[in-house]
């Protein structure tokens, strides 16, 4: 999808994160009040493979602003598995009121990818006081990628106890890859296709303490499968014509979320706890047969720092589980990608059920003041450790160890470039972007 990027500015934003200015309305003095603390909860609530472009948007704030306009030209780069590399520039411009206050950010963007060609974006933030933002994004590829997107929250309605969300996107992801449904599937299934999709997600939440949350979400989901643009493999309408949700589907969807989160900050955390749990009950508007499914998530992650904060243990745990028959490949449980299991592409496994481990250190074994800001360099090695399945805590054969390494650049609050390289059994992945995995 062309919002995931790419925005792989991570490294180069690092050298230039020079004292950036409040956004409007925010408190000069700090930036651990109540309010910001619910910002978090709420990013970490939404944070999803479809949901990058707020926590990306966090990023493009850490900016230097100064009254007027600032424009900041940035090389970008970004490599995957799944959709090889991508190489351009991002123009970010800057503009603040009279205070020096962030306002609104205009991202034009270029991409050269080899398989869709050229791509041309333009992504819009807008700050009007620290809990008020809304965002725009439109991307257009010369061949088959589209993105268009809307979105609007408020972390602080209410005067702070209630968070009110809305957004939606309409976009083709041409890179999408399918090898069927288990846990042994080989790699010789692969195959490709484009994936169409209209989304609208509504949420209401509300602050019952400092670091817990609930939030309701009502969601739509419409999904095509279309011809992908990878040339050597066999499009998943012709390898896999069976399977469900092949035909399409249109999914309406429940979800209660259930939040805790005490982490000292919400991208480049160094100690503290973060657990989010979900029900969620959907249906298929598509078939016309009752097709409903109930829907399980336990994701829980725990962050230890020692050796004087130079190092930093990270743990996670992810259950994920439906509770149904004949369910749509795309709405099932996933494993793959640079977020969960790191020696597999976007999306390798997917069941009913799974179960996943990332055990990662992360080290400190440079630092540096570029600009008056400490410049971090970690090392982190890691071991991934999942597997799907279609009966959950039974059959935890066969479960894949990725084990593997990475680099990461910080400029602390709000800003890290990685890369990762892990092994599996379908060789070995590397992946540059923003953001840790967990």
């Amino acid at each position: 999808m062309l919002s995931r990027v790419r925005w792989i500015i991570g490294i180069l934003i690092v050298f230039l994160h020079l004292s950036p200015g409040p956004v409007a309305g925010q408190n000069r003095k700090g930036l651990e009040g109540p309010e910001l603390r619910t910002e978090e909860r709420f990013l970490a609530a939404i944070e999803s493979p479809d949901e990058p472009e707020v926590a990306k948007g966090e990023v493009l704030k850490s900016l230097p602003v100064k009254g007027g306009y600032t424009v900041i030209p940035l090389p970008a780069f970004s490599y995957t598995r799944n959709e090889s590399y991508w190489v351009g520039a991002l123009v970010p411009i800057l503009r603040a009121n009279d205070k020096e206050e962030l306002e609104d950010i205009f991202a034009p963007q270029y991409l050269h990818n080899r398989f869709v060609g050229e791509t041309f974006s333009l992504n819009y933030y807008g700050y009007r006081n620290e809990t008020i933002q809304y965002r725009a994004i439109a991307a257009f590829a010369t061949k088959v990628e589209r993105h268009f997107e809307l979105g609007f929250r408020n972390t602080g309605a209410g005067g702070g106890r209630y968070i009110l969300a809305a957004e939606g996107n309409w976009f083709k992801d041409a890179f999408t890859r399918f090898f069927g449904i288990g846990n042994s599937t080989p790699e010789q299934n692969e195959s490709t296709y484009t994936d169409r999709e209209a989304n609208v997600r509504l949420s209401a939440g509300i602050n019952l303490w400092q670091n817990f949350s609930i939030l309701w979400t009502e969601r739509y989901r419409d999904v095509r499968v279309e011809d992908g643009v990878i040339p050597n493999l066999p499009q998943t309408k012709l390898r896999f014509p069976t399977v469900e949700g092949i035909d399409g589907a249109q999914i309406f969807g429940h979800r209660l979320t259930f939040l805790y989160d005490n982490r000292d900050n919400l991208l480049t955390p160094r100690k503290g706890t973060y657990v989010s749990h979900y029900w969620e009950l959907a249906n298929n508007l598509h078939t016309r047969e009752s097709d409903r499914w109930v829907r399980f998530a336990l994701d829980a992650r725990h962050l230890v720092p020692h050796a004087d904060e130079r190092g930093v243990f990270v743990a996670r745990l992810l259950i994920d589980k439906v509770f149904s028959h004949d369910i749509p490949f795309y709405e099932q449980p996933m494993l793959g990608g640079e977020n969960t299991l790191r020696g597999f592409g976007l999306n390798r496994f997917i069941n009913a059920n799974l179960y996943l481990i990332n055990l990662e250190e992360r080290v400190r074994v440079y630092e540096k003041r570029i600009f008056d800001n400490p410049i971090e360099l970690e090392a982190a090695p890691f071991l991934d450790i999942g597997r799907v399945n279609n009966q959950f805590l039974r059959r935890l054969t066969r479960t894949q160890f990725n084990p593997g390494a990475g680099i990461r650049v910080l400029s602390r609050p709000n800003v890290v470039g990685r890369i990762d390289a892990a092994y599996g059994k379908d060789g070995t992945n590397v992946f540059v972007g923003l953001d840790y995995p967990f």
